[in-house]
């Protein structure tokens, strides 16, 4: 392996020969006039997967008019992945890029000399905010000249990964949830004792409140992804927002068996912030760490004072694997099976896109896994 990489070879083609690869591939007309008709987002990339060639649609995709800008540069230094900047040899050597379907993909084609397809989940960072791509990478090994080069196609596949979770969370766990109001409803039509009766109707009312939810926060993470998100700020109390989501949380089936208990060093103070949007956050970070851990065990909960921030912390015993902590906010990653890549990665939009905070996480053996939200106590006014 390279020393000055974790993963693909480190070494990069200079810009002479950059130019003199341009004007290769360049100068082949039938290739350029078919690759430039090409409905799709396309580029080509030399053996040291840097960019020479690129069409419209990829230029598009990144805002330039030409390709001066991004010639030389790797795909994921292209559109700004933020993994792209972790090493100083860029895309392709950090130790996430092991899980990147992109550069496996080319690798992939470069050793066989046949195309070779994967899906790619990218984050980047645009004006200073997130986003995520869920795209098909082709990689196509070709020869002009004797050199050696790759077609990348890429195909944007986000809506489909989108209506994928949407049936998985959405309907899915919605649809549990009905059954369940039903269940309470038909008990209830049955006839019971006016003491049972009581405690029915507070738990229907509690599964109603549930579904409501579920429809909020999906139409919440739509507009988020399409930058139509508003936040109301006002005064908060820490320890009241962290109490009421302990009770929110109490009642889903993730918290059947498990305790989440608050930490006695908690700091009691009030901040700005949008409560809602926070605490959906935070009721997504609960969640996460009681699906977790096991049955009977624990979850700890928590609030950090550090001069103008405020941190809110949740811990759990387990430790991620490598790759899961690879690829923990991306959109479409889960450990949970196909479909449910929504969690930490609407955690991660809604901190650092709405509420001008950060997230981050720590999980080893010594500590467990421990996320934290850190934000402003003043909210930025510029940001309101």
């Amino acid at each position: 392996m390279d020393e000055e990489t974790h993963f693909a070879p480190a070494a990069r083609t200079t810009i002479e020969q950059i130019l003199r690869e341009y004007e290769i591939v360049g100068s082949q007309k039938f290739f350029a006039e078919i690759f430039g008709a090409m409905a799709g987002i396309g580029a080509i990339i030399d053996k040291n997967r840097q960019i020479v060639y690129a069409n419209d649609d990829f230029l598009s995709l990144l805002g330039v008019n030409t390709l001066e800008p991004i010639l030389g540069k790797r795909p994921g230094e292209a559109i700004s992945c933020l993994h792209s900047t972790e090493e100083p040899s860029g895309c392709g050597t950090s130790n996430s890029c092991a899980y990147c379907g992109a550069v496996n993909a080319i690798l992939e084609s470069q050793k066989t000399g046949i195309k070779s397809i994967k899906e790619a989940h990218i984050s980047t960072i645009s004006e200073g905010k997130h986003k995520s791509w869920d795209l098909n990478i082709i990689s196509t090994p070709i020869s002009f000249n004797g050199d050696q080069f790759s077609v990348l196609i890429l195909q944007d596949i986000s809506d489909i990964k989108r209506r994928a979770a949407l049936e998985r969370i959405f309907f899915h766990d919605l649809l549990n949830s009905v059954g369940g109001l039903n269940g309470l409803l038909t008990i209830l039509k049955e006839g019971t004792n006016p003491e049972e009766t009581h405690e029915l109707i507070d738990l229907s009312e509690e599964a109603s409140r549930n579904i409501i939810e579920e429809i909020l926060v999906q139409r919440q993470l739509r507009e988020a992804e399409n930058g139509e998100l508003k936040v109301n700020i006002g005064l908060t109390n820490s320890i009241e927002l962290l109490d009421s989501t302990i009770g929110k949380i109490g009642f889903h089936e993730a918290g059947k068996n498990r305790r989440i208990v608050k930490s006695d060093k908690s700091v009691n103070i009030d901040f700005e912030t949008d409560k809602i949007l926070l605490q959906r956050v935070i009721i997504n970070l609960l969640k996460n760490a009681l699906e977790a851990t096991e049955s009977t065990g624990t979850v700890t909960a928590g609030i950090g004072n550090n001069e103008d921030k405020i941190t809110f912390w949740v811990k759990n015993e387990q430790v991620m694997s490598e790759d899961v902590r690879m690829q923990m906010f991306q959109r479409s990653f889960s450990t949970k099976g196909d479909g449910r890549g929504i969690g930490t990665y609407s955690i991660r939009l809604l901190t650092e896109n709405y509420l001008k905070g950060k997230v981050s996480f720590i999980s080893n053996e010594t500590d467990g896994t421990i996320f934290s939200l850190e934000l402003n106590k003043i909210f930025p006014a510029d940001l309101c």
